[in-house]
């Protein structure tokens, strides 16, 4: 039998069954706690006769709370992880339940995404694929039914096959060395620019091949001066948490040594604030199309331009698959020819 009580604004369904324990939840509206608390009744005659739980039962928002709260367990949720968690909440609705999602609905999720926010497809499937993941983590961790994922399989490739969502094209978007020369000597003269030390993240970028928001993160105690090396916390990975020493390649280290000890981390910036003032320092240069992380793909290239070998720059870069790597590898054509005529 459900109870329903007036909270200020909200409205807290209470599900009570006899050799049950007491379920309860708050919702925007009237409308929606009825919705929830005849869908908790409905799971539970289901469990009775062995079907496990009900879409019903679970809010988007319960799921997504469960997910994120597995990721933290077996990796680093990351800016990703974290903006994806934040858009399928505003855009599907936190209190929408999981036997509302259909195609239909995730159809108009990709298309707003794609028309109103402007995003690329490639974007928006990695909002799609962070709720496959929470459907995924659902039914191993919550026993929700398989046929949702089965049906989440099914309402991913309907969204490829209509274009909502797309695997990003290879980027290949290196500085020209003009580029790189005038990003160089605008963040050494521009006093307005010193409060974070463009200059200095730069120059660590290209030599040290790392990615933002593994510089931002580095730490004063995971450096080994006298082995040149340092440890980068939590590295990216797909499935699990993971720190990797790395060698401090190039000019690197001294770049590193001449930073000030004024906190414990030795670039102590926000990525996200690195980034947006990047951009703006390209609009000023009129430098088109060029991302802080294609600093890492002009060092790794570099890495590949000066000899070393594929397992030797995965050690630098953190690949794991070295098939991966194959991307970043950019040489330029003038640059190959130029190297056969000098033979």
């Amino acid at each position: 039998m459900a109870t329903f009580q007036k909270r200020g604004d909200r409205w807290r369904a209470i599900v009570r069954k006899k050799g049950h324990p007491a379920q309860s939840k708050t919702f925007s509206t009237k409308a929606r706690a009825k919705a929830w608390a005849k869908s908790v009744e409905g799971g539970i005659e289901e469990q009775a006769a062995g079907g496990g739980v009900s879409l019903g039962s679970m809010t988007l928002g319960d799921l997504l709370d469960l997910h994120m709260a597995h990721l933290d367990r077996i990796s680093s949720r990351g800016r990703k992880n974290k903006a994806g968690d934040r858009t399928l909440r505003k855009g599907l609705g936190e209190e929408t339940l999981l036997s509302e999602l259909s195609y239909s609905k995730l159809a108009d999720f990709c298309t707003t995404r794609r028309d109103v926010d402007g995003v690329s497809a490639s974007t928006v499937k990695s909002d799609i694929m962070h709720l496959s993941g929470a459907i995924t983590t659902g039914t191993v961790e919550a026993d929700l039914p398989t046929r949702l994922k089965e049906m989440m399989a099914t309402w991913r490739e309907g969204l490829r096959r209509a274009g909502l969502i797309g695997s990003p094209q290879s980027r290949d978007r290196r500085p020209t060395d003009k580029e790189l020369g005038d990003l160089l000597t605008h963040t050494k003269h521009n006093k307005a620019l010193r409060r974070i030390r463009y200059n200095d993240l730069i120059r660590f970028a290209v030599a040290s091949c790392m990615r933002l928001d593994e510089i931002c993160s580095l730490r004063w105690e995971d450096v080994d001066h006298e082995a040149g090396t340092v440890i980068i916390r939590l590295r990216k990975h797909p499935r699990q948490k993971t720190d990797q020493e790395v060698p401090l390649m190039g000019e690197s280290q001294a770049i590193l040594e001449d930073q000030p000890r004024i906190d414990e981390r030795v670039f102590p910036y926000g990525a996200e604030s690195v980034s947006n003032g990047f951009r703006r320092i390209c609009r000023h240069l009129e430098i088109e199309d060029l991302h802080f992380h294609d600093l890492r793909h002009e060092g790794i290239s570099r890495l590949f331009e000066r000899g070393y070998q594929i397992q030797e720059v995965a050690l630098v870069s953190g690949h794991r698959d070295w098939g991966s790597l194959r991307r970043y590898v950019n040489l330029r054509a003038g640059d190959l020819a130029k190297k056969d005529r000098d033979r």
